[in-house]
Parts: structure tokens; sequence; C-alpha cells
């Protein structure tokens, strides 16, 4: 179909976008894929946390052939555009419209994951999302994550995790570095973030559900005097701890841009 047609060259401009945001974004993946491998095998049930058009959803049921996905999210318009890209992935996934920091995204996936005839999460991955949460929303959300994965299931987050204000330097160098690799981009023609979403907003299928879009987030923002991103890795670390997992820990790393890991006690 030409819509899906339309929907998919708007991915593509979408993951070129946030490789210029995010350099090594395609090895991000690879180390989150490499520890499921290890730990869980070929076969499981995994949740792909605030999936925006559902990039990691897509590599992830490549790389498993027999791995099923949920892929959840707030986002109307980037939803549709998941539900086009997976497609193909039949009954292996499904795709929920769900706020990540309302209580009831939890029995919304786990409906999604009974409908696929699937076995409990054994595993929930984010990447470049958590971040829109507040700090207290994140922390009730791996609480969350704890409860609904089976003993033993992973939860990885790979995101920005700033350094406060006892890494001046760090802090300073993260971030000339980040907006180096973005000049660049843009700099080779790619679309930055802004140029990206006018670009989205201009489709038909995507542009008529801009309106519901922007009522959530307008409705959201003001509740929001800070957000995950002000958070260091010391608090996600620490979240994790307090909500459970018997190992909590940082898995990859490149100036602020983490993948941190927990996983629950068998």
């Amino acid at each position: 179909m030409k819509d899906d047609d339309e929907v998919l060259d708007l991915l593509e401009r979408w993951d070129r976008q946030q490789e210029g945001y995010i350099e090594q974004r395609e090895e991000r993946f690879e180390v989150m894929f490499q520890l499921l491998a290890s730990v869980l095998g070929d076969s499981f049930t995994a949740i792909d946390a605030a999936c925006g058009p559902g990039s990691l959803s897509r590599r992830l049921l490549d790389r498993f052939p027999s791995a099923h996905v949920v892929a959840v999210d707030a986002d109307v318009m980037l939803l549709e555009m998941a539900r086009v890209s997976l497609k193909p992935y039949g009954n292996r996934v499904q795709v929920v419209e769900a706020d990540l920091s309302d209580p009831s995204w939890v029995p919304a996936v786990m409906e999604a994951v009974q409908s696929m005839g699937a076995d409990r999460p054994a595993a929930l991955l984010s990447t470049t999302a958590l971040h829109w949460l507040s700090p207290g929303s994140l922390a009730e959300f791996y609480g969350a994550a704890g409860e609904m994965l089976k003993p033993g299931g992973i939860v990885m987050n790979g995101d920005h995790m700033r350094f406060d204000a006892r890494w001046p330097t760090l802090a300073k160098v993260a971030k000339v570095v980040r907006q180096e690799v973005e000049r660049r981009a843009v700099a080779e023609g790619e679309d930055d973030w802004a140029a990206w979403w006018e670009r989205a907003a201009s489709s038909p299928r995507l542009g008529a559900l801009k309106q519901r879009r922007d009522a959530f987030y307008a409705a959201r923002t003001p509740k929001r005097a800070t957000s995950a991103e002000d958070c260091s890795v010391d608090f996600h670390i620490a979240a994790m701890r307090h909500a459970g997992f018997a190992e909590a820990s940082t898995v990859w790393q490149h100036f602020d841009n983490y993948v941190v890991f927990g996983r629950r006690p068998e």
C-alpha cells in the first residue's frame, strides 16, 4: 500500500535521525541482544517499553525468530508507524497504546501477552525513551517491571543519563560530543528532531493523529518539573535495587549514553 510505503520511508528517516543523536545506536542494540541470547536463549517474551515506531522490536524479532514482543507506547503517531513496520511479524507481536506513567499499562501489556498465547515476559527493554518520565514515575516503572517479569527476568534500559554537578568536566565534554554528532548529521542532510516531526505531521496518515498526540503531551508537560533525563546513572541503579532486582549494573557506556541492566532473583 502507498500509505504503508510512506510510513516505512519515515521510519528509515527516523532511524537515521536517531543515529544523528546516538552515533553508537546499533552497538547499543547489539549489547542488549548479546545479553538476551546469553541469559534467555532464543525463545522468550519481551516488552519493548516506549517502543516508538518499533525500531528495537523489529531488530529483536529478526534476531530471535522464536521470540514474542509486546510493543507499548503512548504516542499515537509513533504507534501507527510501529503497527505498519511490525505487520510482517504477524502474531509474534502485539502493539499496545498505554502510558508508562499510569499503572494501567501493566494489565494492558499482560492482556496482550495472553492474547498471543506467549509465555510470561522474561525481558523488558527500552531505548532512548524513559527519560520522558519523571524521576518518581521512573522508579515506579522499574518496580512494576520487576513484578511482572518471571523469576530470573531482566530489564535493560539504554538512554542518556546525564552527568550531574559532581562531574562538571564529563558533563561538558559529553554535551560537546553530542552536539558535534548532531551537527555533522544535519550537515550531511539528515533530519534533526524538529524537521522529522514536521515531515511526519505532513503525512495524511500520521498527521491525522497529531491532535491526539499534542493533547496528550500538553496535558502531561506541566506535571514534569524535572524528567528522568536529569537523573544520573546512579539513580537508575538505585531504583532497580530498590525495586528488588538481585543484580543491577551498567553493561555499556559511551560518555553519558548507557545501558543499565537489572535481573530478578531466580
